[in-house]
């Protein structure tokens, strides 16, 4: 049964541009966050925040940001991902947080302990973004779960938006938007993709 549920978000899920002037219910919401809370990351490290933005004036400012889409300010609420940055200074007392010998904590530092400290802030910024994107496909399938649209926004100047929520750049970076809210329409359009044998090789010989 669960896997039917499954498949049936990653169906319906679609990019919604067409929002009710509605605020979500604070029930959706943490639905919604805890989706993205929980998801997978590399290493455990989850280098995200999740800033959210309810207010329309607000809505309206960061849509001007984001090439003044409209969509961004109509919908119920924006949740924009911060990438952090930081990661190299807990990244210990992550996996001491776990239920693991001394023997195997070691190890792992050990183990992470130089890649993570080899990286500049460049490396960083893409690091933790490809983590962030993780968390975006949870945010996105978590708000179709609760037959709400929602958008990928990613065309938006990152730098000017770091500066309007005054975020510290040394330790974090915005670097995906999702806006979500309830539909005009309970329409969901078909969604066209590359077919199986497009994208998925079982070669064995490379």
């Amino acid at each position: 049964m669960q896997k039917e549920i499954f498949k049936k978000i990653l169906e319906e899920r679609f990019s919604c541009r067409e929002f009710q002037e509605k605020l979500l219910s604070k029930e959706e919401l943490d639905y919604i966050l805890e989706a993205g809370r929980l998801s997978p990351s590399s290493l455990g490290l989850e280098p995200w925040r999740f800033i959210v933005i309810e207010d329309n004036k607000t809505k309206q400012e960061i849509a001007e940001i984001a090439n003044s889409q409209k969509h961004v300010a109509k919908c119920g609420a924006i949740i924009i991902v911060v990438a952090r940055l930081d990661f190299g200074e807990y990244f210990v007392k992550k996996l001491q947080s776990r239920n693991m010998s001394k023997e195997e904590l070691q190890k792992r530092i050990e183990l992470y302990k130089p890649f993570i400290e080899s990286m500049n802030p460049a490396q960083k910024l893409h690091y933790a973004r490809e983590q962030t994107f993780l968390a975006l496909g949870n945010l996105a399938n978590g708000a179709t779960a609760l037959n709400l649209g929602s958008c990928i926004i990613g065309g938006f100047n990152n730098e000017a938006l770091d500066i309007y929520l005054k975020l510290d750049t040394s330790k974090e970076k915005t670097s995906i938007m999702l806006v979500v809210g309830h539909r005009k329409t309970d329409e969901i359009p078909q969604k066209i993709r590359f077919s199986k044998e497009e994208v998925i090789d079982f070669s064995k010989n490379l």
